[in-house]
């Protein structure tokens, strides 16, 4: 898995299409036609990237779910790094 810094930041390819279940989000890549589901963690760090870096996200994640930063971070990190891996997410530059 590739290093995410914590000043990342990340947004979802425009084209993927996505599903609340309630319990599971799922994401569709009409590119590929495959279907990805997400469980709450995942649920609540794609609704965070937009315009977070992955520290602000990783603070969400350590709010919405009462657990310590740093195992809120590693849990955005291999999130993140599988949504990477699967193409449904694409860098959205460095924080400033």
């Amino acid at each position: 898995m590739p290093s995410i810094a914590e000043t990342a930041r990340y947004r979802s390819k425009p084209s993927v299409i996505e599903t609340d279940l309630e319990a599971e989000l799922v994401l569709l890549d009409p590119e590929t036609r495959e279907m990805y589901s997400l469980n709450a963690v995942g649920r609540a760090v794609w609704r965070a990237l937009p315009g977070c870096t992955v520290a602000a996200v990783a603070t969400e994640v350590t709010r919405a779910f009462d657990v310590e930063y740093g195992r809120a971070l590693d849990d955005v990190r291999r999130v993140l790094g599988d949504l990477l891996a699967t193409g449904l997410i694409v860098s959205a530059g460095d924080a400033d």
